[in-house]
């Protein structure tokens, strides 16, 4: 058993009591020594029964078990109590290890995959949408365009009536009004440095 269990089953020493002797010196120098304060004499113990002795040591084998106890769950939860494992729990537990990764990995393969068929489809929709809204713009840009040639085509025929009018205005003029003479000749600077000095 432990040192703490032979502490029960010796007896105690008896508490020796120390006397003081009363000092010879003189009382005029108190201050410059130390004063010891008395030592308080230890009380005895009563001494216990057999019975009593042998209820502490359960008491104590009890708690230590339950101790241990609480260590190794504490341990336990913390995975730092080892165990003694044999090969064949070894190779068990590498066969579980082995079967668990594969398992993993072909659960990761599939989720890949699934994640490869999800981003295809949402690309595959929004080329879709794209596509719609890009026919949708085409249609808009067709239909402008329609009604600019239109409008185009309707100015023209208003320009060509309106010139077609003043044609018209122009000969109907032109046929009533007397001939106009020709404008002179507006002469440059040089033509006209020529002509004085031909003169």
């Amino acid at each position: 058993m432990s040192d703490s269990e032979s502490v029960f089953e010796q007896p105690e020493a008896e508490a020796v009591t120390v006397e003081i002797e009363p000092d010879t010196e003189p009382a005029a120098e108190p201050a410059a020594e130390e004063v010891e304060e008395p030592v308080k004499p230890k009380k005895k113990r009563k001494p216990m029964s057999d019975e009593r002795k042998e209820q502490l040591r359960q008491n104590l084998i009890k708690g230590r078990e339950t101790s241990l106890k609480n260590r190794q769950a504490k341990a336990k939860k913390k995975g730092t109590l080892k165990k003694a494992i044999s090969l064949e729990d070894q190779e068990k537990e590498e066969q579980a290890l082995e079967i668990a990764q594969a398992k993993i990995a072909a659960a990761e393969a599939r989720k890949e995959q699934r994640d490869a068929a999800k981003h295809a489809r949402t690309e595959a929709k929004e080329a879709k949408d794209l596509a719609v809204q890009l026919k949708k713009e085409l249609d808009e840009l067709k239909a402008e365009r329609a009604e600019s040639k239109k409008r185009k085509a309707a100015i023209k025929a208003e320009q060509a009536e309106k010139q077609k009018e003043l044609d018209e205005k122009a000969a109907a003029a032109q046929a009533s009004a007397e001939p106009v003479a020709a404008p002179k000749p507006v002469l440059s600077g040089r033509a006209l440095s020529r002509l004085m000095r031909g003169l």
